[in-house]
């Protein structure tokens, strides 16, 4: 059987590193980081960390927390299309209804208080943030990236410090 692999290159996801790629298989959540065509580091993840990998892999400049929200809650015959889209537009077509869903649901859990909207945002804090999300398996060794958080808006891929230099520091 083929696995169904996306590669982004550093140009595509610019907090890589030039040279560097990332290559996502969605048959197995498997993520692998290439530098100049070999493999610096694997790991497998979570559904829902891996859906937050790609859809901010496709956004250069982050992705709000409706995007994120769509993209994590689809269903995964909806995901499945995403996948096979070819830009960051393209996948936030198809997932544009779901999109203005959640920006809804957000605007009215603002106007209910801060509470309620961190309690809509807890699913995508859990998936990035969490012991088993994606920022934490970005800080394994090998990675070179991290998920950063866009003030109040969603999150975006960054350059994380190599283990040797941030030791330094």
């Amino acid at each position: 059987m083929q696995a169904d692999l996306r590669q982004f290159s550093y140009k595509e996801v610019p907090a890589l590193p030039q040279g560097y790629s990332l290559i996502l298989n969605i048959d197995e959540y498997i993520v692998t980081l290439l530098a100049f065509d070999q493999i610096r580091a694997q790991c497998r993840c979570s559904p829902a960390a891996f859906r937050i990998l790609f859809i901010l892999a496709r956004a250069p400049y982050g992705a709000n927390y409706a995007e994120l929200l769509a993209c994590l809650c689809c269903s995964e015959s909806i995901f499945r299309k995403v996948w096979t889209t070819s830009s960051h537009e393209e996948a936030l077509a198809l997932l544009a209804p779901l999109v203005e869903r959640w920006q809804r649901q957000l605007e009215k859990a603002a106007l209910r208080g801060q509470s309620a909207l961190e309690k809509e945002l807890k699913m995508v804090r859990r998936a990035t943030k969490e012991r088993s999300g994606l920022n934490t398996i970005l800080k394994k060794p090998g990675f070179s990236l991290s998920v950063q958080a866009l003030y109040r808006k969603g999150y975006q891929l960054a350059p994380a410090l190599p283990l040797q230099e941030s030791r330094s520091s």
